[in-house]
């Protein structure tokens, strides 16, 4: 009887394809493998088996699978069948976009001639030969006798390198290139291949550099940790989630490394997720002083045959026991996952928001874990709105940590009206008199010196001065940023790049000139206003070129003033620090979202946590044109309790989460007529099916236009009682309509579960 394969492609159409299985590949076939198939006239691809069974789907001809590309194990475990399931029904797309989101290119060989493209880093090593006949120690003297000198110290070299001297029937590994670094011609090796003295042989090494450095133990907790992990014991006792709510510096990572050794001794895996890149090098030197080779990092920089080898490890019988990363780890193999850390549980980088899938990795973690049996840690000193009010509710466990690792205190919040120091002319520029006096006494002081702004680049829009004029990008609805750097303005969107002009094109004037302080204008102020201070800046165009370089220079006392955006605010631990500046707080105050003084808060509450960390009376300078906002009130006195209820209060009377689950419908166009048209349409259908009250829009977001493509959004609110299931249907049913009455022509539609 005939065998078919259903299963899962990379392409984004929201089903699964059957294809025949040959008889001699029947044996082969299984869940989770990938195989290699036709599809279309010429494509070849690559599949990934969902199932096998013997009914012939009728109506078309079913294709042959022209080879499987796993013929030792599984690509694909069962656990994470079961999470691509999920992302794709709770995410509402297609298992091919969660397919390619997942799986590294290199294990996607599409239109590969052979159907391989990963291929294994090998070496070649040398080993005795066939004529070197081994009966106890060997003696290069019966062997080489008075002849052949260069050979002869060649082969007691190779016998010291690999242990034969000692341990002859058991050799170590030699590379030919090792060894050939002793003689002084590759002749003489070459000799001893050819008299079958040694052999040369290809062995797989892998990429991946072994740890070199010294392991340590654990360091001892102090009460409040160890406090703090009985707390986590007791609460995973009852419960698979727990909240860590640690105040910043109170230790949170000693913690974490405590639970991964408890794990790791029970013979479980854990996986560490981190919100930013630039975080796992820090993180990685204290985990891998305490675990070696046991653990491995995993995110989107990696080169891509380093993340099909740490794949391809996973799903074999000696898996990684830790794997830090950032949120595409989620996806990684995981055969006895018993714990995931999810450290800033609360920052809006775990969230993916193009391509497809659109999930979040904190909310795909916890699903992953209980797939698994494993539980979930929950780590942040400000943590998400929706993760605090699950552990109030009970539904998570909590554990809070009030009191900082070294009794240090918080630093004080000095809140400056710069808006009243420009009145009074007592402010020219970026820094307010009040932060410059704290930098100058702090680097008196051989301290160093954070600096925030939430804007890269050099100005932050390109203007003329005369008319109003400003520089927008051809292809998205956005103003142009200035790069020094380069002398060119950038988009941010869509990264097209265009040089500034040199008259106005509206008005002719010959003024223009850049608007506003980016982190790059910042960096060159502070360099002309401390020439002696050692300078360096991090954000997105600095990172491209080493960011571990930038931030060992300024945990190892080599830079005394780091100016930068979000990536200095996540979890970095430098204990010099005495001053940090926020330099202009509305930016981040001032956002049309219901979230966005929760991000406020968040924001300056984890920056302000880099000062102090080792010492009490460090200072956090906040600038600002609202020094009465009321978020500026509530971190002045660290009332988070108070902001919390009042914050929940409000989402409750607009029902927004966590009273509601939030799904974004996003259509786009390069028409704006078609996009309009089909947005009111879409609107109108789903207002039909989940009521008016549920549905708003449709409406232009903030940046309407992308890539020349127009954008229009509609925002569905369902109470949080309504099953996800039944919302889901709703929603499919609706672009299936959208469809059929060809009202898309020319518009494509997509959904992001749990915007941000």
């Amino acid at each position: 009887m005939s065998k078919y394969a259903e299963v899962i492609l990379p392409v984004p159409l929201n089903r699964y394809f059957t294809y025949s299985i040959p008889c001699s590949l029947e044996h082969l076939v299984m869940p989770g493998v990938r195989l290699y198939v036709p599809f279309g006239k010429t494509r070849r691809l690559t599949a990934i088996t969902v199932k096998t069974h013997d009914e012939k789907p009728s109506g078309y001809s079913v294709r042959e699978i022209l080879g499987v590309l796993d013929e030792v194990h599984p690509s694909l475990l069962p656990q994470q069948m079961k999470l691509f399931r999920w992302i794709s029904d709770y995410c509402l797309c297609s298992p091919g976009d969660v397919m390619k989101a997942a799986l590294p290119s290199g294990l996607r060989p599409d239109n590969s001639p052979s159907g391989h493209s990963f291929k294994p880093k090998t070496e070649l090593f040398v080993r005795p030969g066939h004529n070197l006949i081994i009966k106890g120690r060997i003696d290069p003297d019966s062997l080489f006798g008075n002849r052949a000198k260069a050979r002869k110290e060649l082969f007691c070299k190779y016998l010291e390198l690999s242990g034969a001297d000692i341990n002859p029937e058991s050799p170590g590994q030699v590379s030919r290139q090792s060894l050939a670094a002793f003689c002084k011609s590759p002749s003489v090796l070459q000799a001893l291949i050819d008299e079958g003295i040694l052999e040369c042989y290809e062995a797989e090494t892998g990429r991946l550099k072994p740890f070199t450095g010294k392991k340590r133990s654990p360091h001892a907790l102090s009460q409040v940790q160890q406090e703090a992990i009985d707390g986590i014991r007791n609460s995973f006792a009852s419960r698979n989630v727990c909240l860590l709510h640690g105040i910043t510096s109170c230790g949170k990572t000693e913690i974490y490394i405590h639970l991964i050794k408890e794990q790791i001794d029970k013979g479980r895996q854990v996986l560490y997720l981190l919100p930013e890149i630039a975080l796992t090098t820090q993180i990685m030197l204290r985990l891998q002083s305490v675990f070696g080779d046991d653990m491995t990092v995993y995110h989107s920089r990696c080169p891509d045959n380093v993340r099909a080898e740490i794949w391809n490890r996973q799903t074999g019988p000696e898996p990684y026991k830790l794997v830090l990363g950032a949120r595409s780890a989620v996806m990684l193999p995981f055969s006895n996952l018993g714990l995931v850390i999810v450290d800033e549980e609360h920052e809006p980088s775990f969230k993916q928001e193009d391509p497809a899938p659109r999930y979040h990795g904190r909310n795909t973690a916890i699903i992953l874990a209980d797939i698994c049996h494993a539980k979930t840690l929950l780590g942040s000193a400000t943590p998400s709105f929706e993760s605090y009010f699950n552990a109030l509710a009970g539904k998570y466990g909590m554990v809070t940590v009030s009191r900082r690792f070294r009794e240090t205190t918080l630093p004080a919040p000095l809140i400056v009206d710069v808006a009243e120091m420009k009145r009074k002319k007592y402010m020219n520029g970026i820094l307010s008199p009040q932060l410059n006096e704290k930098i100058s006494e702090a680097l008196g002081n051989g301290k160093q010196v954070i600096l925030f702004q939430n804007r890269r680049g050099y100005s932050q829009t390109v203007e003329c001065p005369d008319c109003g004029w400003v520089q927008k990008c051809d292809r998205c609805d956005v103003s142009l940023t200035f790069h020094k750097d380069s002398g060119m303005a950038v988009c941010h969107y869509c990264g097209r790049r265009y040089r500034i002009p040199v008259s106005c094109p509206s008005c002719g004037g010959k003024s223009i000139r850049g608007r506003g302080y980016g982190t790059e204008r910042i960096e060159e102020t502070i360099k002309d206003l401390f020439p002696k201070a050692r300078t360096a800046r991090l954000d997105l165009d600095s990172a491209k070129t080493g960011y571990e370089t930038i931030l060992s220079d300024f945990q190892n006392g080599r830079t005394d003033i780091l100016v930068g955006t979000q990536m200095i605010s996540k979890g970095l631990d430098f204990e010099n620090v005495s001053v940090v500046g926020i330099l202009q707080a509305d930016s981040i105050m001032s956002y049309p979202d219901f979230r966005a003084t929760e991000r406020a808060y968040q924001l300056i509450m984890q920056v302000a946590g880099r000062a102090g960390r080792k010492e009490s009376g460090a200072v956090v300078v906040i600038q600002t044109r609202q020094p009465e906002a009321r978020i500026l009130k509530m971190l002045s006195f660290g009332d988070w309790k108070s902001y919390f209820t009042e914050q929940m209060t409000e989402r409750r009377l607009f029902n927004y989460p966590p009273y509601s689950r939030l799904v974004s419908v996003i259509l786009k166009s390069t028409s704006i007529d078609r996009v309009e048209k089909a947005s009111v349409a879409m609107a109108e259908k789903l207002s039909g099916l989940f009521g008016r009250e549920t549905v708003l829009g449709p409406d232009a977001p903030q940046i309407s236009r992308i890539q020349s493509r127009h954008i229009r959004t509609i925002l569905v609110k369902n109470p949080i009682e309504t099953p996800v299931r039944y919302t889901r249907a709703l929603l499919l049913q609706a672009a299936r309509e959208m469809e059929e009455e060809e009202r898309l022509n020319g518009v494509t539609l997509s959904f992001d579960a749990d915007p941000q």
